[in-house]
């Protein structure tokens, strides 16, 4: 391994981390600020620091990249904005609800637990949340098998009742994936 690529890493390693501590910026902020990170750096390497304590000296002139990140944050007001659900939530959520309605009787199975491994992948909802997800089925069944128990027994509860259930779950977590993420780690912790 040669010490331009070990040298390289060392920087990539620096602007990652910087990038992750400047993800609190707004869009234009944290590209100008990373920007002007990789000129410095540029500038110091086309002024002749080739090695790796150079490199290293370098970085630590600049400083921690969260100490970079705190400075530059100084007289701004960060909102936070609620997450976008992302096509592939959108997707989980579709297929979690919607699967067990395809025809047949193992295309609704298959979809279903692979509706069930991107809602449990994605990082949009709590471990709560993706339970309700998960338990939407035997849940929705249980509470209509309930209902034709307490309902007169000649009055079937039809597909309506089940599809409403799955709706107003489906509801319920859209609204909490699309809650801020200070509300959504109040309710992870409690």
């Amino acid at each position: 391994m040669n010490v331009e690529q070990d040298n390289d890493r060392l920087v990539d390693a620096y602007l990652k981390d910087l990038a992750k501590a400047a993800e609190q910026l707004p869009a234009s902020r944290r590209t100008e600020l990373i920007d002007d990170m990789k000129a410095h750096i540029a500038e110091e390497r086309a002024a002749g620091a080739t090695s790796e304590s150079e490199i290293r000296q370098i970085l630590e002139r600049l400083g921690d990249p969260k100490e970079i990140v705190a400075a530059a944050t100084e007289g701004l007001v960060l909102v936070e904005v609620p997450p976008k659900l992302r096509p592939l939530d959108m997707a989980a959520l579709a297929v979690v609800f919607f699967g067990p309605f395809l025809p047949g009787i193992v295309l609704p199975a298959v979809a279903y637990m692979i509706g069930i491994g991107m809602l449990w992948m994605s990082n949009r909802w709590n471990v709560a949340w993706k339970l309700v997800g998960t338990l939407n089925w035997p849940l929705s069944y249980a509470v209509l098998l309930g209902l034709e128990v307490t309902v007169q027994p000649q009055m079937r509860v039809s597909l309506t009742v089940d599809i409403l259930i799955t709706v107003a779950l489906l509801v319920a977590m859209v609204v909490v994936a699309k809650a801020p993420a200070s509300e959504r780690r109040s309710t992870q912790t409690s």
